[in-house]
C-alpha cells in the first residue's frame, strides 16, 4: 500500500540556532535516555557526528537525525532518530533515514547500524521495511533496564521486500536576494546563494536550480553549481555549463548550428533578440532553437540577440540574469520555471508529493515490446509503493529528461537508436537508469559478449567469429548444423540455424552487407531455455521459456509479419537448480548490477549461457506469475533507492 503523504521539509545540518527547539522535540519524545542541551552542542561541534534536522513552513523543527562514526570501521551509527508526535506518519522520518544513509556514504561508511528497544515492535518493522536486519541482541541495553536490539542496513544492498528511505523531492531555487523571486512555484524553497553555501552538507539527488546573478568563474553563483556536484545534488546550470557559457570555442559551434537552423526557417521576420526560459520560447516558431540552445548551455535564462546583415544571424548568446527581466517577461519566465519544475512538484490536484518521479521510456507503438500494457500499468502503481511517482514518456520527450529522478527504458534498446542516448544522458545528468549504457552496450552485441564469457571461462556454446575472407576456410571445416548470428540480433531476430555449407555460404554472403562480422555456435537443441531475471546482483524471477512446437526458437518470425512464440513456464528460485542460478548470477557481475535476462541451456557439462540481455521481457502473467506484484515493486525500490549515487 502506498504510505502516508509526503510532508515537504528541508533536511539540513543542525546550527547552534536549532538547540532550544531540539531539546524541546527530545523531551516530547523520549522519557528516558534524553540526549541534552550540552550533548546536542558538543555533537554540532565535533567531526564524528552529523546531526540533521527536518525544518517545514516557518523554520519549524519537525524531527532530527543523529548519526556518529568512529575511525577505523566503515559502520555509521544512526544514534537517535525523532519526529515531532504530531507530524508522525507524513514521511518526515523516511527522510531523515535517508538522509542519515547519505550522510554515511559520504563519510565512506557501507553500513549503518541503529539500536531500538527490543520491546518496539512497531519501530523494528519499520526499520526492516527500509532494508535494515537485526544484527545483534542488547541485554539490559537501556537506562530503564530494557532490552536492545542492533539492526544494522547494508547501504549498497537493498533486500527483497524493503523499500529504500525517502530523500527530500523539496528543489531548491537560488538566488542573490530573495526580493529576486518573490513569487516561487508552490512545494519549492527558495534560499539565498550564501544561505546554501552555508548549508555544509547536502541530499543527494535533490534538484537545484541556480538563479543567481552572476556565473562569472569564482563567483557565489559558480561556487554554488560546483558545490552542489560535489554533494551529488543536481544542479541546473552545471559548473562545467557555467564555463561553456563563456568558451569561445563552445560559442563558435553553437552559432554554427544555431544560425543554420534560423536560416532554414521560412518566416524572416525576426525580433531584435530571443529569450530562452528552460528551453522554452514565447514564439511556438522558435521552440527547435530554444530547446537546442538549452540543450547546448543548461542555462535557466538564455538571449540571442540577433542583427540584420545581409540576412539576419546570431550576433551574441548570454545568460540573462532574472532581475533584470522586465516585469512583463517576469510572469513568462515562472511559468517556463514552474513547468520545468513539473516532474519536481505535485500536480495542483495531488496532495502526496513523491519521494521521487520516475520517468518509464515506451513505445506505444512497438511490436514486440519487453513489457505489455498491464505489465506498464503494474510498473507505474509500484512506484507509489516506494512513495514515488512513474510518468511514461517516449522518445520526443528527449529534452524533458532533466525534468526526472531516475529512467527506467522499457523499450527494446539498440546502440544507434534513441533509447541508448535517453541512457547516455541519464548518466551525463546522474541519474540512476536502468539499462544503463554499459549493460547496453555489451548485452546488444553477441560477439563482445560470446568473449567476455569465454575470457571468464564461463560456460558457452563454441563460438566462431568470422569476415568475409574467413569465410571459406570456416565453410570448409566447420560440422553442421550449426546457428549463424549477427551481433546485434535480438528476440530471436538474426538468428538463422545452417546445415550444409551452401547455406552458410549464401546466408553470411546476405548479412555481411550489413556487418562486417558473424559469429556461429554449435547447435544446442533443447525442449527449453531457462530464463534467469537478475537485478542488483540477485535472481529474481526464473521462467523455462520453451520452443515454438516442431521449431528449435523460442520466437519464429512469419513471412506475414505475425510473430509465434513458444509456451512459458515461471517457477520459484528455489526450484531452479542452484547451478542454473549461480551460472546467471556470475554472468551478469561481469557486466554490472543492472536489469538482465540471462539464457542458459542446461548440458551435460553443466549450465550452459546462450546469452545476457539487457532489458529483458516482463510481461504481465509470465514473469510475475510467481512474485505478482512484488516483481513490479522490487524493480522500482532498487531504482529509486540509487537516486543521489551519482554518476556511475
Amino acid at each position: 500500500m502506498p504510505s502516508h503523504p509526503l510532508s515537504q521539509v528541508l533536511i539540513r545540518p543542525a546550527n547552534m540556532d536549532d538547540l532550544s527547539a531540539l531539546v524541546t522535540l527530545e523531551d516530547r519524545c523520549f522519557d528516558s535516555d534524553q540526549i541534552s542541551r550540552r550533548s546536542f552542542s558538543s555533537f554540532m561541534k565535533t567531526d564524528t557526528a552529523r546531526l540533521l534536522v527536518a525544518i517545514g513552513e516557518q523554520d519549524r523543527l519537525f524531527g532530527y537525525a543523529l548519526i556518529l562514526t568512529r575511525q577505523g570501521t566503515s559502520v555509521a551509527r544512526l544514534y537517535s532518530i525523532a519526529v515531532e508526535p504530531e507530524a508522525r506518519g507524513l514521511g518526515i522520518g523516511s527522510q531523515l533515514l535517508g538522509g542519515a544513509e547519505a550522510i554515511a556514504k559520504e563519510l565512506e561508511c557501507d553500513r549503518l547500524s541503529l539500536e531500538v528497544r527490543a520491546d518496539n515492535s512497531k519501530a523494528i518493522s519499520l526499520y526492516q521495511r527500509y532494508g535494515f536486519v537485526p544484527e545483534e541482541a542488547l541485554p539490559g541495553y537501556y537506562e530503564d533496564g530494557a532490552d536492545g536490539l542492533r539492526l544494522l542496513r547494508v547501504l549498497e544492498h537493498l533486500p527483497h521486500g524493503s523499500k529504500p528511505a525517502n530523500r527530500t523531492r523539496l528543489p531548491i531555487i537560488l538566488v542573490d536576494q530573495l526580493k529576486d523571486l518573490e513569487t516561487p512555484p508552490s512545494g519549492s524553497l527558495v534560499m539565498t546563494v550564501r544561505q546554501y553555501l552555508a548549508l555544509e552538507h547536502g541530499v543527494p539527488g535533490r534538484r537545484i536550480i541556480n538563479l543567481s546573478r552572476s556565473y562569472e568563474p569564482l563567483s557565489l553563483g559558480y561556487y554554488c553549481s560546483l558545490l552542489a556536484e560535489a554533494r551529488k545534488e543536481r544542479c541546473l546550470p552545471e559548473a562545467d555549463a557555467l564555463l561553456d557559457i563563456n568558451w569561445k570555442r563552445i560559442h563558435r559551434q553553437a552559432l554554427l548550428r544555431l544560425d543554420q537552423m534560423l536560416g532554414s526557417m521560412q518566416d524572416k521576420s525576426f525580433p531584435a533578440s530571443i529569450d530562452i526560459y528552460f528551453g522554452r520560447t514565447s514564439e511556438r516558431r522558435f521552440r527547435d532553437i530554444g530547446k537546442t540552445a538549452f540543450d547546448l548551455f543548461r542555462c535557466p535564462a538564455i538571449r540571442i540577440t540577433l542583427q540584420e546583415d545581409a540576412k539576419f544571424r546570431i550576433k551574441e548568446i548570454e545568460a540573462v540574469a532574472i532581475h533584470k527581466l522586465g516585469e512583463d517577461e517576469k510572469p513568462r519566465f515562472l511559468s517556463a520555471l514552474s513547468a520545468f519544475l513539473k516532474g519536481s512538484l505535485p500536480k495542483p490536484s495531488i496532495r502526496k508529493l513523491p519521494s521521487a518521479v520516475v520517468a518509464i521510456l515506451a513505445n506505444p507503438e512497438e511490436e514486440s515490446p519487453p513489457s505489455d500494457a498491464k505489465a506498464l500499468e503494474a510498473f507505474a502503481a509500484a512506484a507509489e509503493t516506494v512513495d514515488a511517482r512513474a510518468e511514461f514518456i517516449t522518445a520526443k520527450d528527449f529534452g524533458r529528461l532533466l525534468e526526472f529522478d531516475a529512467l527506467f527504458i522499457r523499450e527494446t534498446t539498440a546502440l544507434n537508436h534513441h533509447t541508448y542516448r535517453f541512457a547516455k544522458r541519464a548518466q551525463r545528468e546522474g541519474m540512476p537508469v536502468i539499462d544503463d549504457p554499459h549493460s547496453i552496450l555489451c548485452c546488444t552485441n553477441k560477439i563482445y559478449l560470446a568473449e567476455l564469457l569465454k575470457s571468464n571461462r564461463i560456460l558457452t556454446p563454441k563460438t566462431t567469429i568470422f569476415d568475409r575472407p574467413r569465410l571459406k576456410a570456416l565453410v570448409d571445416a566447420f560440422e553442421f548444423p550449426g546457428i549463424l548470428k549477427i551481433p546485434d540480433g535480438c528476440f530471436s531476430k538474426g538468428v538463422h540455424k545452417v546445415s550444409s555449407r551452401d547455406e552458410l555460404n549464401d546466408l553470411s554472403k546476405s548479412l555481411f552487407r550489413k556487418t562486417d562480422l558473424l559469429m556461429i555456435q554449435e547447435f544446442m537443441p533443447t525442449d527449453f531455455d531457462w530464463r534467469i531475471g537478475v537485478l542488483d546482483g540477485e535472481a529474481l524471477y526464473a521462467c523455462k521459456y520453451y520452443m515454438v512446437s516442431g521449431n528449435w526458437k523460442i520466437y519464429e518470425y512469419e513471412k506475414d509479419g505475425t510473430i509465434q512464440s513458444g509456451d512459458s513456464e515461471t517457477m520459484p528460485i528455489s526450484a531452479v537448480p542452484v547451478d542454473v542460478v549461480e551460472t546467471a548470477i556470475r554472468g551478469t557481475r561481469l557486466i554490472g548490477n543492472g536489469f538482465y535476462g540471462v539464457d542458459i541451456k542446461e548440458t551435460p557439462k553443466g549450465p550452459c549461457i546462450i546469452e545476457i540481455n539487457d532489458n529483458p521481457s516482463v510481461d504481465y502473467g509470465i514473469e510475475d506469475d510467481v512474485l505478482g506484484a512484488d516483481l513490479y515493486q522490487r524493480l522500482m525500490a532498487v531504482l529509486v533507492s540509487r537516486i543521489g549515487r551519482g554518476r556511475v
